[in-house]
């Protein structure tokens, strides 16, 4: 290496006035170059959060679809064990009106003497 090389790397404040322009033109792109490194890691960092931010509104999203899901599920089972509940109480309630009703035509036709048939096995 060139001692103008060596001067301009490694001495701290070259004589030489071409060199100490030229040194401190390096100095200048150096803090330039970590300025704007810096910069990018600010905007990495920020990319980086934006992601994230984005990444959780989707996944709250997506589990409130999936609640809404659930819940609907849930209720159209609920919704079909009401109807088999309600359909087994009017099975019980429409038996003792029938039972009632027989009740009351057996009466009456005791009153009249008569009776219902009854095969005998």
């Amino acid at each position: 290496m060139s001692l103008e090389a060596s001067l301009r790397f490694e001495a701290d404040k070259p004589t030489n006035p071409n060199l100490r322009k030229a040194y401190e033109n390096q100095v200048e792109r150096i803090k330039y170059d970590e300025v704007m490194a810096d910069r990018e890691n600010v905007v990495r960092l920020e990319k980086q959060i934006n992601q994230r931010a984005a990444w959780n509104e989707n996944l709250e999203e997506s589990s409130w679809k999936k609640r809404i899901r659930n819940e609907h599920a849930h209720v159209k089972n609920e919704m079909k064990m009401a109807s088999k509940a309600a359909l087994s109480v009017r099975r019980v309630a429409l038996k003792q009106l029938l039972e009632r009703d027989l009740e009351m035509w057996e009466k009456e036709l005791a009153l009249q003497g008569k009776t219902f048939y009854k095969q005998r096995i």
